[in-house]
């Protein structure tokens, strides 16, 4: 197994969107920096939305997170897992003597560490961009936090938003994977993921129009029933000075990703079958 994963980090950095996703992220964090840099001339400094160095990371990565981020990620596991199964480059593989659940299972891994490097190098570089492109002060505001942060305490805040979001991702990569390993084509594949994707936007919007006639509590935890939704407002609030839905949160994420992934394994054992 250990050589199969190898094998599969090695091709995926054969693909050209590889190199493209990596490349992307410092023109991804100089669009951020050019937007934020505009908003800050129509805000006060003592507001959490005013973007210096310290809380660039994380306001770059949450302008992004539930958009770029996502439809990214759709792209890449549709052409890695669709695009290779239909292909036939898959079946190559498979003649060394590897089932179909092990390929499979090698490139949900290899896909999460994709993703765990892709989140490392966006964090990196988002803190030295931000500070070539904002000030730097010793301290300044976060978002529902009453005091002041400190340098050190920004670090180890914008250290758990970029868990939290990293969490996010691996629960939507669950669903996309799932999609990805169902799916006929690499059309119907990205038709459905972008479905899925908008219906998650959509009904929290629409839920809104029924705010009136539920409790606060009641509607937090439908509006968080979308990934989307906590990615864009669920991960702040979690991180708040008097943290909201946190159990509730975790326990909707968790969910994603054990009930896709037990789909994805369903769906994997009954390919194999026909193999």
């Amino acid at each position: 197994m250990k050589e199969l994963l190898v094998a599969e980090w090695e091709r995926l950095w054969k693909r050209k969107v590889a190199w493209l996703t990596f490349l992307l992220v410092p023109v991804v964090l100089l669009a951020a920096s050019s937007y934020l840099q505009k908003e800050n001339g129509a805000l006060t400094v003592d507001l959490p939305q005013y973007t210096f160095a310290g809380n660039f990371p994380v306001l770059s990565l949450a302008e992004m997170l539930f958009t770029v981020f996502n439809a990214m990620f759709l792209v890449f596991i549709t052409l890695v897992v669709t695009g290779e199964y239909r292909s036939g480059q898959l079946r190559m593989v498979m003649i060394r003597s590897y089932s179909f659940k092990e390929i499979i299972l090698a490139k949900a891994a290899v896909l999460l560490l994709f993703n765990l490097l892709f989140f490392i190098t966006y964090f990196c570089m988002s803190y030295a961009i931000g500070f070539l492109m904002f000030e730097h002060p010793q301290t300044y505001f976060v978002f529902y936090h009453s005091h002041a942060f400190n340098i050190k305490e920004a670090l180890v805040y914008n250290l758990s938003f970029y868990g939290y979001a990293y969490l996010t991702t691996v629960a939507i990569c669950c669903v996309l994977f799932f999609i990805s390993v169902i799916s006929k084509t690499t059309t119907t594949a990205v038709g459905i993921g972008v479905a899925f994707i908008l219906i998650s936007f959509s009904y929290p919007t629409l839920l809104t129009g029924f705010r009136q006639w539920m409790s606060e509590e009641l509607f937090g935890q439908l509006f968080f029933t979308s990934i989307p939704m906590i990615q864009w407002q669920g991960i702040t609030v979690m991180m708040a000075e008097k943290p909201q839905f946190v159990g509730w949160n975790f326990g909707v994420l968790g969910f994603y990703i054990l009930f896709f992934s037990g789909l994805t394994y369903v769906a994997i054992r009954k390919k194999e079958s026909f193999l």
